[in-house]
């Protein structure tokens, strides 16, 4: 496979705000992500193959965080199986050997790099389980204004975000708005599904029949900028819909955080080698 974005690939991501990737990692790759994931779940959560009721929504694993779907919390649904219990892992990078590798991975480097420009700090790593049946909605946000850089304005943020899972309308595949990187900060209000607080868009300013989904296959990656406007829908198939995202940040943008930048630089130069 060939490392970069070709010119029409920019050119549609520059249009868009996102971009689809087809086939970037490997199936064997994936299951690996997968494995290690499942790991954490089955240590993090192990007491609920015992029939005891959480007692909080976030469990730490070894520096890794584990945060429960709200029915799972709130006692709705009970859940045996740890790997159906689960919203999100994240806090991966420095704890975890094949993470930490990850983000310096010259495929998604390439990629990135071509967007934001040659040195990116890798800013964080989540993945994303949304569980058969009771994975709770993403709603329409934007990614930027969630973090500590300024300006909140296009191409200074890539998400990567990795199928690890067949990823479909039914189970929450991902959702954009073409163009409506180029909007500005939209980002006005919070609202929450269930226990889980999230940064929002008002509803009523965005006109959701523009909005392209985007299915995917394990292995395919989507690119997104941190201004794009996007949404995933609950889960209520049968499947899981386990996704992983790398956040990547270009040294244009401002840090706005106290000191320096806790972040650790990428560079395509000696990345590429």
């Amino acid at each position: 496979m060939s490392l970069g974005l070709t010119a029409d690939q920019k050119a549609q991501f520059e249009r868009d705000g996102f971009l689809p990737v087809r086939g970037l990692l490997r199936p064997e790759e994936v299951e690996s992500i997968k494995n290690t994931l499942a790991g954490y779940l089955r240590q993090g959560l192990q007491w609920l193959t015992q029939g005891q009721p959480p007692e909080t929504d976030t469990v730490q694993v070894n520096g890794v965080l584990i945060q429960l779907e709200p029915a799972v919390l709130s006692d709705k649904v009970t859940v045996s199986e740890p790997l159906y219990a689960a919203r999100k892992i994240w806090n991966l990078y420095g704890n975890d050997a094949l993470v930490t590798g990850i983000i310096r991975d010259k495929r998604i480097i390439s990629i990135v790099t071509d967007i934001l420009g040659d040195e990116v700090w890798f800013f964080a790593d989540k993945a994303l389980l949304k569980p058969p049946h009771i994975g709770v909605e993403k709603p329409w946000h934007q990614d930027i204004p969630y973090f500590p850089f300024e300006p909140k304005e296009p191409y200074l943020h890539v998400a990567v975000w990795i199928a690890l899972d067949e990823a479909t309308v039914e189970n929450g595949c991902m959702q954009y708005i073409p163009g409506s990187h180029r909007w500005g900060n939209l980002t006005t209000s919070t609202t929450w599904t269930e226990t889980v607080s999230h940064l929002a868009v008002d509803a009523d300013r965005i006109d959701t029949s523009q909005a392209v989904l985007v299915e995917a296959q394990p292995g395919d990656v989507v690119l997104h900028d941190g201004m794009v406007l996007h949404y995933s829908a609950p889960n209520r198939s049968s499947r899981p819909r386990w996704a992983f995202v790398l956040d990547y940040i270009s040294t244009r943008a401002r840090f706005t955080g106290e000191g320096d930048p806790p972040y650790p630089k990428v560079s395509r130069l000696t990345t590429m080698g």
